[in-house]
């Protein structure tokens, strides 16, 4: 089920005028010298579970998805399209992302959009295609299983699933604010009346075809956090894009540079992941492989948690301590998504300026 929670534990709805988080989670107060400043108390939503199974699909999202080679179910996480009705559990305000689930020779034609967009392969093979900025010449790509590239505002793309089976791929926009996509000229039959029809920018900021990531060449480091030489804390991140608040130099650096957000895989084994803390930006949890606990701290230091199975989600604004863990008997893997490219070191409850500091 779609459970939503106040730091107090209790089930609430964000779209409750009463609803916002109030007060802050206990903090160590002791020198730490990587705290930070207690951020201001979130005012957006409370905590949030998503579960895969009950999201929605949406198969006529856009003007051209009934047609051949254009069908694709939309299931949605986090925000939607700006004046529609909002079919996500949540809106979006930093980001948004959810999957696109498309039959085989089928997917998403040429079109474009005011914020970076990030695709990953979740099962299946998929061809990422696009148009030169400035020739218009055909460019492609194939991206297997968590495989990524990353596609900049001014650039035509589009995605077909080339695999035999129906192939999910997991898409996220670097803004909030969804607008209805830009298409060229011969895709505007049927096009929303207030929809956009000119690029938002004059010169894409880069060429995706510098921003592709495959799996097996985006190194595990196992050094991003002091905290992480704990036997508790031993867990890897692949970081494709951006930092994701790491607070070492150690282990090789992230395969993209900082972008809109902040996007990693963890992996680790039974019972090990992150301990309690807080970011500047939202963060979104994944369950990619095997099941995780996702759990977080109220305003009176008591500790609530969330199972999550395979492609369930758990999104935690800023000002909630939360942590994750591998609840399975064997390695996992769980995305993250912060809503921010660069953010700083993360805000723990315990202190561990010691870890540093033997470093």
């Amino acid at each position: 089920m779609l459970t939503i929670y106040g730091k107090c534990g209790q089930m609430r709805s964000w779209r409750d005028g009463n609803s916002h988080c109030r007060g802050e989670p206990r903090m160590n107060t002791s020198n730490n010298s990587n705290q930070q400043t207690l951020r201001p108390k979130t005012t957006v939503a409370p905590v949030t579970v998503i579960r895969f199974g009950e999201m929605m699909p949406d198969w006529g999202e856009y003007h051209e998805s009934h047609a051949e080679g254009n069908h694709r179910a939309i299931y949605r996480y986090i925000g939607g399209i700006s004046g529609q009705n909002l079919r996500s559990p949540l809106p979006g305000w930093e980001f948004t992302c959810g999957i696109a689930m498309a039959p085989p020779q089928n997917g998403a034609p040429l079109h474009d959009h005011p914020d970076e967009e990030i695709f990953m392969v979740w099962e299946g093979e998929f061809e990422i295609f696009w148009e030169d900025f400035e020739t218009k010449a055909p460019k492609s790509v194939i991206l297997g299983k968590y495989d990524l590239i990353r596609v900049p505002s001014g650039i035509m793309r589009g995605f077909r699933n080339v695999g035999k089976d129906d192939g999910f791929i997991h898409f996220i926009h670097g803004q909030g604010d969804y607008q209805y996509p830009v298409y060229p000229e011969s895709l505007r039959e049927g096009l929303p009346d207030d929809a956009r029809t000119e690029s938002y920018v004059k010169q894409p900021a880069y060429d995706p075809a510098t921003q592709l990531v495959r799996h097996e060449e985006c190194p595990r480091n196992w050094s991003v956090y002091h905290e992480a030489k704990l036997p508790e804390g031993v867990r890897s991140l692949r970081r494709y894009i951006g930092g994701v608040s790491g607070d070492t130099d150690e282990g090789p650096p992230p395969s993209l540079s900082e972008g809109e957000i902040g996007y990693a895989m963890v992996e680790c084994g039974n019972g090990r992941g992150a301990p309690l803390h807080d970011h500047p930006c939202e963060e979104l949890f994944i369950a990619l492989e095997g099941r995780w606990v996702v759990y977080w701290a109220d305003e009176r230091g008591s500790i609530h948690q969330a199972v999550l199975d395979p492609w369930d989600a758990c999104w935690v604004p800023t000002g909630v301590q939360r942590g994750f863990r591998n609840a399975d008997r064997t390695e996992g893997k769980i995305h993250i998504i912060q809503g921010q490219g660069a953010t700083p070191a993360p805000n723990y409850t315990e202190d561990y300026s010691a870890l540093k500091a033997n470093a």
